[in-house]
């Protein structure tokens, strides 16, 4: 029964952190028209923050002041259990480099969106896409090689949650502040694409050049889009570093950056509504495509099989994106007309008038057929 708890309370939490991964694509993808292949590089950046900063200042706290030589003091091995001990007796500590994390991830995330936005304004398409998912592979082996920003190969464990002073029970709290904190992004991006910005980034989207011509300034456009989304990656990766309670860089692979597009692809680009049902969809294949997972549910697995279970899920995700885009391009919930005020005030122009003018022109037929008549 705990083993189901704990799976069930762990789809939730992803799925929290992925939909707003797969928000912030569709800023980019849906909206903008800018193929973001290097989606994991911005989920790992907020992640190498989180990890370092919250390790950097548990060890400061505990007293650490030397390490091993060439590595950072926090990669030491008596500090990941010093960085447990001041989360659980030092609550401001705890919750304070949490939220300090979440502000400076959106500030680098979306300065790093701006800087790889350049890229945008002479690459297109399936070249723009290949140039940033080459950027992601290499900031990740970067990370891997390098004792700096998570300890490298060894990777950065013992991170606390934010509620790790609460004991069990701060799990739930971290799984419902995820779910609110993904609440809030969904509110904050329906609004902001349901608005005259998010007219601008259809109209790049769909016509640069008739865009341009409309006045419209096709690369501030273009790095507003890739910052706002850059920004919300970052910010879920702080989300997956404290849940997961540690930063390797091995896991930042390019399976994220799929996963979202199959989520965006599924649920309908453009569409928030849609994105919301394709993250559950494949969130939920994802969580039980794990070796782990299927091993506490009872599920044998053939010998050898469990390094295979990763590329499975690079089988699976191609799989449907290409049934997707052969079958249901649209995705489940199609694209819809943006919800701005002047389309809704043109709505209810069209709504109110349409019926006088219907009675009108039935008026004017009854006529020419009298007329007709004498």
């Amino acid at each position: 029964m705990a083993e189901v708890a704990g799976f069930v309370l762990n789809v939730l939490t992803f799925y929290g952190i992925y939909l707003i991964l797969a928000l912030s694509f569709n800023i980019e993808y849906g909206f903008a028209g800018l193929p973001n292949f290097g989606k994991v590089l911005f989920y790992s950046i907020g992640a190498y923050l989180a990890g370092s900063m919250s390790a950097w200042i548990a060890v400061t706290v505990a007293g650490f002041a030397e390490g091993e030589p060439g590595k950072p003091v926090y990669c030491a091995g008596p500090a990941y259990t010093a960085m447990t001990e001041v989360a659980k007796t030092s609550v401001l500590v705890d919750i304070g480099v949490f939220m300090l994390s979440l502000v400076v991830a959106l500030i680098v995330g979306a300065v790093v969106g701006v800087i790889s936005s350049y890229p945008t304004l002479r690459l297109r398409g399936d070249f723009l896409a290949i140039s940033l998912l080459a950027l992601g592979e290499i900031v990740r082996i970067a990370a891997y090689t390098e004792y700096w920003p998570v300890c490298g190969y060894d990777g950065l464990s013992g991170i606390p949650t934010p509620f790790a002073w609460m004991g069990d029970a701060g799990k739930y709290a971290y799984t419902a502040l995820v779910w609110v904190i993904a609440g809030g992004v969904y509110f904050t991006v329906q609004r902001m694409t349901n608005s005259p910005w998010g007219r601008a980034l259809k109209s790049v989207r769909d016509d640069e050049l008739a865009a341009e011509v409309y006045g419209k300034n096709i690369a501030r456009v273009k790095a507003q889009a890739m910052a706002v989304g850059s920004a919300l990656a970052a910010l879920a990766g702080v989300l997956y570093a404290f849940h997961v309670g540690g930063v390797f860089a091995a896991d930042f692979i390019p399976l994220p950056t799929f996963l979202v597009i199959a989520m965006v692809m599924l649920g309908g680009p453009a569409n928030n509504k849609g994105v919301v049902l394709g993250t559950g969809v494949i969130v939920l294949i994802d969580q039980l495509l794990n070796a782990s997972v299927l091993n506490a549910l009872g599920i044998p697995l053939p010998q050898g099989f469990l390094n295979a279970v990763t590329y499975l899920k690079y089988v699976l995700m191609g799989v449907i994106i290409i049934l997707i885009l052969m079958f249901r391009p649209q995705g489940l919930i199609p694209e819809k007309p943006l919800d701005t005020p002047i389309v809704r005030r043109a709505s209810e122009l069209v709504s109110t008038h349409m019926p006088t003018q219907q009675t009108q022109a039935a008026k004017e037929n009854t006529s020419d057929r009298q007329d007709k008549r004498s």
